[in-house]
């Protein structure tokens, strides 16, 4: 499975894993089943109501169908319900928050990528493969792509952490941060108790200094613990004023 390494707003770069075109294909088959059953659902209810008596306005009820993934991706993070399913995201492949001109980019392009009279869908999914980022041609102009995410619930997606009891915590100014600052120095933590090259010499890792310099500047303080220490310390802070 491809990795695509991603700067985060504390500048520090975290690889993700890049959605498959078999995650992506089925994606696209579960919203298409989806968009189909709403349309036949509509047609029977509109039949039965206005028989033979229908006017143009009912063409309103089919608005939902044409602006489905734009809809899905602008109010729901990045996904559609097909996306939901599969444990996928589009999202900016600098590492910035998703807008709703991205989304609209994207569904834009999907003329392009999936709807041509012949070979749309074979374009879409050709430059997914060939591009070596994940990016159809709406992607690559939106300057998104799309990549697994961690299932919902999931401890390493989120910034929680157990906390003892009595604790106490060190840094009020954990107010400045997000929750996704504070995802980023988990993943960071994550990354660097798996690389045994610094923790066999007992050396600090150099990411990890990197992101306590970061947060450090971000929460505007002084603090003397050490990297990993001070890291673990901020994501408690930030439960224990979150909780």
């Amino acid at each position: 499975m491809d990795n695509l390494s991603i700067s985060t707003t504390q500048n520090v770069n975290i690889d993700y894993q890049l959605a498959s075109v078999g995650d992506r294909i089925f994606a696209y088959i579960i919203d298409g089943i989806i968009q189909v059953v709403y349309m036949i659902i509509v047609m029977f209810t509109l039949f039965s109501i206005f028989e033979d008596q229908m006017d143009w306005w009912i063409a309103f009820f089919f608005l939902p169908i044409i602006f489905y993934h734009l809809l899905c991706e602008a109010f729901l993070n990045g996904q559609s319900f097909g996306k939901m399913a599969m444990k996928i995201r589009a999202i900016k492949i600098d590492g910035s928050e998703l807008r709703f001109i991205d989304c609209f980019i994207r569904w834009l392009f999907r003329l392009v990528d999936f709807n041509l009279p012949i070979g749309g869908t074979l374009v879409g999914f050709l430059t997914v493969i060939i591009g070596g980022k994940g990016q159809r041609v709406g992607d690559i102009v939106a300057k998104t792509t799309v990549l697994k995410i961690m299932p919902k619930g999931s401890l390493t997606a989120t910034a929680f952490v157990e906390l003892e009891e009595g604790y106490q915590p060190k840094y009020p100014e954990v107010s400045l941060l997000s929750d996704n600052d504070l995802q980023t120095i988990k993943e960071v933590l994550l990354m660097a108790s798996k690389d045994t090259q610094y923790s066999n010499i007992g050396a600090p890792h150099p990411l990890v200094l990197k992101t306590k310099e970061v947060v450090i500047k971000k929460m505007k303080i002084k603090s003397e613990q050490p990297s990993k220490e001070f890291l673990n310390t901020v994501l408690k802070d930030y439960n224990y004023y979150n909780q």
